[in-house]
């Protein structure tokens, strides 16, 4: 019996890809060797972010470089897993013509305004599963269609960021449900585009790549990618799903496990076996990776991207994440009175708060770095927890939250989410949910899973549990009360600042 071959899994995150090997020699896909390599985000104004499609590109290849050379020629197949919601104009030769409109971009907060206005907030919510939000791609197209009208009359295609790398290693457009329903402009209900959203945008349902099932490989790995990733030419490329779908799947969650994921931002999800019937105006459904399910959840604007900020800007990176996290373990509950809004790119679940921007309160020169630190992560947890109670009052039950992404390695984190959350956190054995997820999809492409749910939860068990501790947690109910009551109190402002800009 020869060698075990491989899965490729290829996790466009925000900020960071990840390549990453699975064994496929066990019943679950293990994962033995990943490379990871960063690339930049541009803010060319306030509120706007975009990205080089092509710097995706280059980043997948170098992350895949640093894998070993002899297993990267057994891998049989390859899995993806991307950020949503971007849009990628290509035009008739499948060439981009513009940066990516990424998914924290705010620019088309006008374009947006009017599509609810004349299509109805409640209707859009209820066709597409989504609250009405710039993040989605339908708003960006009519930026597109406003304010570069070149580019859209020339856009033959549009792909989110994981449609653009299935395109790069198969010269093929495709996508799959869990993209095609971050676009709000399909209707969930149906598994069909609906048909005035995309006529309001003015677009035609051709105007996207053909729609798979996330377990689908419709095409395989062409030559020229192939000698550039080092793997077998021809190799069945799974079309995957994006990230969250990809993580809640890795995760386990679901059946009472809530997943927050934190990386570039964080998100807060449950698996459902249908739309829920009480789904609240401010909570996001779409279609999951499996069939059948959906995805509930909520997202913030930033959370990770914020220490980043910290490491890259306060310190001109002189700091490291891990010395960040001992600063932070280091102060005690409640950061000396130092409270922080984390909205550095607006608020969305549970605020839908576009105006909102990043506050510390009470900051005096006797606080140092760790406190500053620590506030962060205090102020992600406060709305992790709102987010968490708004699922909770939809009736979904939540037993215990599992912690995944990179900010699950800190578990000073984890810990202060815990008791925030009034929770037991899990974290995972393996906390990169998405590659997981992605590895998972694949193997159940090439028919190597039946039940790709049972097996991620069978065999991606505890690493460590953070239970709550009682003590923090009334230290925690002072501090969030004075924290919304703190928002409340500026929001106001934010509106009127907003307008200054």
């Amino acid at each position: 019996m020869g060698p075990p071959p491989y899965l490729l899994t290829v996790d466009l995150g925000t900020s960071v890809v990840k390549a990453t090997l699975f064994s496929l020699g066990a019943p679950l896909p293990e994962a033995v060797a990943q490379g990871a390599s960063e690339y930049p985000t541009d803010y060319p104004a306030p509120g706007w972010a975009e990205q080089d499609p092509e710097a995706w590109w280059g980043a997948a290849l170098a992350a895949a470089g640093q894998l070993p050379e002899d297993l990267r020629r057994r891998v049989a197949g390859v899995g993806l897993s991307s950020h949503r919601g971007g849009i990628v104009p290509v035009d008739g030769a499948l060439q981009p013509l513009s940066r990516c409109i990424i998914w924290m971009d705010r620019r088309s907060r006008s374009e947006l305004e009017a599509m609810v206005e004349a299509l109805g907030r409640e209707r859009v919510h209820r066709v597409t599963g989504l609250v009405p939000d710039t993040e989605f791609s339908a708003s960006k197209i009519l930026w597109l269609r406003r304010h570069a009208p070149d580019v859209f009359r020339a856009a033959r295609v549009y792909l989110q960021p994981r449609d653009y790398l299935y395109l790069r290693l198969t010269g093929s457009p495709a996508t799959d449900y869990t993209l095609a329903s971050r676009t709000m402009l399909l209707d969930i209900a149906r598994r069909t585009w609906w048909e005035d959203g995309c006529g309001y945008v003015g677009v035609s349902p051709a105007a996207f790549p053909p729609v798979y099932s996330s377990t689908a490989a419709p095409h395989g790995v062409r030559p020229e990618a192939a000698r550039a990733l080092g793997i077998p030419s021809g190799v069945p490329v799974a079309l995957g799903a994006g990230d969250r779908p990809c993580e809640v799947l890795g995760s386990g969650a679901g059946d009472g496990r809530v997943m927050v994921s934190t990386g570039t931002t964080t998100n807060v999800s449950a698996a459902s076996r249908g739309i829920p019937d009480a789904l609240d105006p401010r909570v996001m459904c779409s279609l999951h990776a499996l069939e059948g399910r959906y995805v509930v959840e909520q997202g913030l604007s930033a959370s990770g991207s914020i220490l980043r900020w910290v490491r890259d800007t306060l310190q001109d990176g002189r700091v490291g994440y891990r010395e960040l996290d001992q600063l932070a373990s280091a102060v005690p509950a409640g950061s000396e009175g130092l409270v922080f809004l984390p909205f550095m790119m607006g608020a969305r679940a549970t605020r839908w708060d576009p105006h909102a921007r990043g506050v510390w309160y009470g900051l005096t020169e006797a606080h140092g770095l760790g406190a500053l630190v620590r506030s962060i992560m205090e102020g992600v947890a406060y709305e992790v927890r709102a987010c968490l109670d708004l699922l909770e009052g939809m009736g979904l039950p939540q037993h215990e939250v599992v912690a995944v992404g990179g900010g699950a390695r800190s578990r000073v984190w984890s810990q202060i989410l815990a008791d925030v959350a009034g929770r037991p956190v899990v974290v995972p054995r393996e906390t990169d949910a998405a590659s997981l997820g992605a590895a998972l999809l694949a193997a159940a492409a090439l028919g190597h899973l039946q039940d790709p749910e049972r097996e991620a939860r069978r065999g991606n068990p505890a690493a460590l549990v953070c239970s709550p501790d009682p003590a923090a947690g009334a230290r925690y109910g002072v501090l969030r009360d004075l924290y919304d009551r703190l928002y409340e109190a500026l929001r106001p402002v934010f509106a009127e600042l907003a307008g200054e800009g």
